[in-house]
């Protein structure tokens, strides 16, 4: 490219960042603000320190400045960019996206002359590398070179192998002239569904949106999730070029409730920062019982009984139904006899009844609550499964209840008693 057309195009751009900035700054801006030139580029090419900076303030927030009296380092479009650390946690990485920034081609600060003394930081020669302070260092660091994420042509991050201290700063370059150079900042992060509810047993999916300050797209952030309640999980995905990425997670076997707390880690340390800021979003999932299946009929005949997982003698009876206008109702038994966890639990109602009868054998889940030695209300869930005649030997039990820890008996096979299921 022409330099004087180079010129141009940065003097414009110059501008427009400028303009764009100011309102930034009034808010942000610390009282240690960086002027150009910007010491922490050393000289590299056709330029004497940093075409472009980005500032971590104080209070966590960024902001992007730009020195239009540096041109292209390599006399056509490639950007020399430093980073100033004046807030009070070290930064990890930087996620940035631009068109054909990581198109790397060979051309990286550390192929051009004069360029830094430790060249070269990383395979691509682009790397640079960090220092304690304002002032850029250009000694060979033996593996303290910056590297990149490169996640497509235009979009990747730059990972600072040895964080960047507070007071401290750090260099690379990236192909492109100044005008292709977009760093984005988030600054919100919005989830949906904000609230929603599900059977238990199915997937629930929440759809994270990150965005900058001008409700603009934030690609490539780490969205880490956090999920408390009747389901404890955690997870993470990376946002699309839409600022969009989404998160599943399979529900409880019991009703119940959960918070879903997500944030943008934006500098993929894996811990939500207050400096920097990293945007959050809250939401709240809720399960409940499947509806009941029309006529289905649950009987518990003969006394049946099981051994439970943790090798008490359960016993338990009762029976459930739906009506032809699809009532459930119904009531259910189950004694612990102990010694590991003995109780006696009572059902209070019949809130769903399913069952399939095809292919066999015969399946039934029965949801309600009830009160465990004549005290409080807990969730119940039973499941059986009615397998022959009698039913003694083949058929199968099993109870959980929203005790803390959940009481699960676990599946096993009628030791007495016999599980009859109609529809």
């Amino acid at each position: 490219m022409h330099g004087t057309n180079v010129r141009r195009r940065l003097t414009g751009f110059a501008a427009r960042v400028i303009l764009v900035t100011v309102g930034l700054l009034l808010s942000a801006l610390p009282a240690s603000a960086q002027v150009p030139p910007f010491p922490q580029c050393p000289p590299v090419g056709l330029d004497t320190s940093c075409a472009i900076l980005i500032v971590y303030n104080p209070d966590g927030s960024r902001v992007t400045l730009v020195d239009p009296s540096q041109p292209p380092y390599d006399g056509i479009e490639d950007t020399l960019i430093g980073v100033q650390n004046n807030s009070s946690a070290s930064v990890s990485s930087l996620a940035l996206s631009g068109p054909g920034i990581f198109g790397f081609d060979g051309d990286g600060l550390c192929s051009v002359f004069p360029r830094p003394s430790g060249c070269p930081y990383g395979p691509t020669g682009y790397e640079g590398r960090g220092s304690t302070t304002a002032v850029a260092s250009t000694a060979s660091c033996g593996g303290c070179g910056n590297t990149f994420t490169v996640f497509d042509a235009d979009n990747g991050r730059v990972n600072f192998r040895v964080p960047i201290p507070p007071g401290g700063s750090a260099y690379f370059s990236l192909e492109g002239p100044t005008a292709s150079f977009v760093q984005l900042t988030p600054a919100t992060l919005t989830l949906s569904p904000l609230a929603d509810t599900n059977d238990v047993d199915t997937q629930h999916t929440v759809t994270a949106t990150v965005t900058d300050a001008q409700t603009n797209p934030v690609p490539n952030i780490v969205v880490r999730f956090s999920v408390t309640g009747s389901v404890n999980t955690t997870g993470s995905c990376t946002t699309n070029t839409s600022g969009q990425c989404s998160f599943t997670y399979t529900g409880p076997s019991l009703p119940g409730a959960d918070r879903i707390h997500a944030f943008a880690d934006t500098n993929n340390n894996g811990t939500q920062d207050v400096v920097p800021f990293e945007p959050f979003g809250d939401a709240t999932k809720v399960w409940t019982p499947p509806l009941s299946t029309p006529l289905c009929e649950v009987d518990v005949t003969y006394g049946g009984w099981i051994t439970a997982n943790n090798g008490d003698r359960g016993s338990f009876g009762g029976n459930a139904k739906v009506d032809s206008q699809n009532n459930p109702q119904g009531q259910e038994e189950y004694q612990d006899h102990g010694p590991a966890q003995p109780m006696d639990v009572h059902s209070i109602d019949v809130l769903s009844v399913i069952c399939t009868t095809s292919p066999p054998p015969k399946q039934a889940s029965i949801f309600g609550t009830a009160t465990i030695d004549g005290a409080g209300t807990y969730n119940y869930r039973i499941d059986v499964k009615d397998v022959d005649e009698p039913g003694k030997g083949a058929d199968t039990y099993r109870i959980r209840l929203s005790t803390v820890p959940l009481y699960d008996s676990g599946e096993h096979t009628l030791q007495g008693g016999n599980i009859q299921i109609h529809q």
